[in-house]
């Protein structure tokens, strides 16, 4: 009995140990891949990040993988991947019920999709969030949440030129990051929402309130714990086309200098755009040759991200590959012992049949195979034949309603869409959904998923000139398509033509 127990206390020791040090291990590898690997080597971030997920210990670590996955993708503009590692994440938060996560996770899908302009796709993630928000316990953590998301919502609208709607939704979210305790470095948020309401009271022409809000900003930025951070540079830069605008150009080129200086060395691409934005602006007014010099300066340093962005992302994508191989290789065995239990499994019911058929009376063992064909055909017709009778005019027209309805908020550019996923979003059957597809468009589910996103294509390319400067994989890649050659070929399918000829004529319009 003792030794028993004295063995059971070792395995205790040893399981521990295991654990302590895989928990270890992966707050390491963690910490590591966030704050170094993320910018300076994202090939190997890529690759710890798949290291992460096989040994986390529980699903809020492989929700916390995913969550850096999806960062650094959409960080390389690999928007599908990042949507892939973002739906894995949400799956494990939905099943936990942990609304903290599901809050993340759907915030920056809107986030995402509103970056690649999908406004529709965008404000539905946007609303998962905010009512998975409402759920949180800890109300720190919910009213954190909820500023956040008041700050996505602001985006929204300063897209669409609402700006004081944008100042309305900042206010907001002011209020919910001052009810906050100190467990949270509200400062910090409430600095970066009088950021943005500031630019906002600019795009506006309200410059004094501008100035006010910036100068808010700044006083914040300096009492919060990230006193450091490059929103400073923004702050300085936003001060800059304050003073700037008012003619007060010395006050104007002392904060443009400083909020340069922050951008050059944290090397933050968004923040030296903006200051190099301001400063061709600013010097197109004061001095010509300064300003020649910053337009250099900003085209080099577009071509430079575009260089090691492509860099980048080819090596991500080399690597992504790799896994994919990796993995098929890990589950190869597994799939050979499926197969083989698959085929016993097979046999044995086989042999059952077999059994039971022969004991059946010489009639039935006579019937051939072409009988029991049209047995099955006259089976199973009827019952597909009930299924279309029974279906009134108000159920098909109120299906069709909700088809219509969902149509506009663009579902069909989601890159996985499927029969099941529609139907589920409806809240109908899979059956009567095909069927009225069939019935009412006259083509199936496939076809009138792909004859919507050419629609929504050769509509933007009309309407927006910009998507005329679009290569055709992005313009494929945007309207949700698998692959280069399926875009061109359904294109040319449903207009006639392939897209290059169609955005051709469009320009020779022009």
């Amino acid at each position: 009995m003792r030794l028993k127990s004295i063995f059971s206390f070792f395995l205790f020791l040893v399981s521990f140990a295991l654990c302590y040090s895989q928990s270890a291990t992966f707050d390491k590898v963690f910490n590591e891949t966030s704050t170094v690997l993320l910018s300076s080597n994202p090939e190997k971030a890529l690759r710890n990040t798949a290291y992460l997920y096989n040994i986390s210990a529980n699903n809020v670590e492989r929700i916390k993988v995913s969550l850096l996955r999806a960062t650094l993708l959409r960080q390389y503009g690999m928007r599908n991947e990042a949507v892939a590692a973002l739906n894995r994440a949400d799956s494990l938060a939905v099943r936990d019920k942990n609304y903290n996560q599901q809050a993340r996770i759907n915030g920056f899908l809107s986030t995402i999709y509103r970056e690649y302009e999908i406004y529709s796709l965008g404000k539905v993630y946007l609303e998962k969030a905010i009512k998975a928000s409402e759920k949180i316990v800890d109300k720190n953590e919910m009213y954190k949440f909820q500023g956040n998301l008041s700050q996505e919502k602001a985006y929204y609208e300063m897209y669409s030129s609402n700006y004081l709607k944008a100042i309305t939704n900042l206010k907001e979210g002011k209020e919910l990051f001052e009810r906050c305790d100190s467990s949270i470095d509200k400062n910090f948020h409430i600095a970066v929402n009088d950021e943005l309401i500031a630019k906002n009271y600019l795009l506006l022409n309200k410059v004094d309130a501008a100035l006010i809000f910036f100068q808010k900003a700044e006083k914040e930025l300096a009492e919060s714990e990230s006193s450091k951070s490059p929103l400073k540079g923004f702050i300085f830069n936003g001060l800059g086309n304050v003073y700037s605008s008012t003619g007060d150009y010395k006050k104007a080129l002392v904060n443009y200098q400083k909020a340069e200086q922050i951008a050059i060395a944290s090397n933050f691409f968004i923040l030296k755009q903006e200051v190099y934005t301001s400063l061709i602006q600013f010097y197109k007014k004061t001095n010509f040759k300064k300003y020649i010099q910053y337009n250099e300066l900003n085209l080099k340093l577009k071509k430079d991200e575009e260089d090691s962005r492509k860099v980048s992302t080819d090596e991500l994508i080399k690597t992504l590959k790799e896994e994919q191989i990796a993995n098929e290789s890990k589950y190869e065995n597994i799939k050979l012992i499926i197969i083989a239990c698959c085929v016993f499994i097979v046999l044995v019911t086989a042999a059952a049949y077999l059994f039971i058929r022969k004991k059946k009376n010489s009639k039935l063992e006579t019937i051939s195979a072409n009988n029991e064909v049209v047995l099955i055909e006259e089976e199973i017709k009827p019952k597909q034949e009930t299924a279309k009778e029974y279906m009134s005019e108000a159920t098909e027209s109120a299906i069709l309603e909700k088809i219509k309805k969902l149509e506009k908020s663009h579902f069909y550019l989601d890159k996985d869409i499927s029969l099941n996923y529609v139907a589920v979003k409806l809240s109908i059957n899979q059956r009567y959904l095909s069927y009225v597809i069939n019935k009412n468009k006259s083509i199936d589910f496939a076809g009138y998923i792909n004859e919507l996103r050419i629609h929504y294509i050769t509509d933007r390319l009309r309407n927006d000139s910009d998507f005329l400067k679009y290569k055709i994989s992005f313009l494929a890649e945007l309207s949700g398509f698998s692959s280069h050659s399926r875009f061109t070929t359904t294109f040319k399918k449903v207009t006639g033509v392939s897209p290059q000829s169609f955005i051709n004529d469009l320009q020779g319009r022009s």
